[in-house]
């Protein structure tokens, strides 16, 4: 996904949910402070949707943006990316504090993007391998500090196992702390 792309899909959340701010929540909201991750053999070239959630978060509204922007919708099938929409629920997974370090995504009308500390905070604790692989890449690119993302992770509500994974995680890819 380019940041142009992006910021297409927020416009057309944003036509769709006007009284709405479109929050952009996945590995998409790295564009709005890094857009080159988006050119072609960039980490997010291969990324063909956005995971976003609009605010205030309602039902009708959630679905109405599915139906319209979704996997598989006449959206994606015109443009090549669509939405994934996100319900609140996903906020408990943030790090505390995270509405306060959200990024504007440049552009008009543009929506607010997690800040990428946050955001690898989360990709750490998920440990999927396409999560650590890309949190490995903005590391090895000096996109992101090691005592940052340890902040961030000291600031989310884990139970042992996930302390224990993101632990391992984060030893893994920040080796040298």
């Amino acid at each position: 996904m380019t940041l142009a792309a992006l910021q297409h899909l927020i416009r057309s959340a944003k036509a769709l949910a006007e009284d709405r701010e479109i929050l952009i929540l996945g590995s998409a909201s790295l564009l709005a402070t890094f857009p080159e991750l988006g050119l072609p053999d960039a980490p997010l070239a291969a990324t063909f949707d956005a995971d976003i959630c609009p605010q205030p978060y309602d039902e009708i509204t959630a679905v109405m943006l599915d139906e319209a922007l979704g996997e598989n919708r006449a959206y994606y099938l015109r443009h090549g990316y669509h939405a994934d929409i996100l319900r609140d629920t996903i906020f408990e997974t943030l790090p505390g504090g995270w509405r306060d370090r959200l990024i504007a995504v440049p552009g008009p009308d543009g929506g607010l993007a997690l800040e990428p500390h946050d955001l690898t905070a989360v990709k750490i604790l998920v440990g999927r391998p396409k999560d650590l692989d890309l949190v490995q890449n903005l590391h090895r690119n000096g996109k992101i500090r090691a005592e940052l993302v340890k902040e961030r992770l000291d600031l989310m509500t884990m139970d042992e196992r996930g302390i224990s994974r993101a632990s391992i995680h984060f030893r893994e890819i920040f080796s040298e702390i």
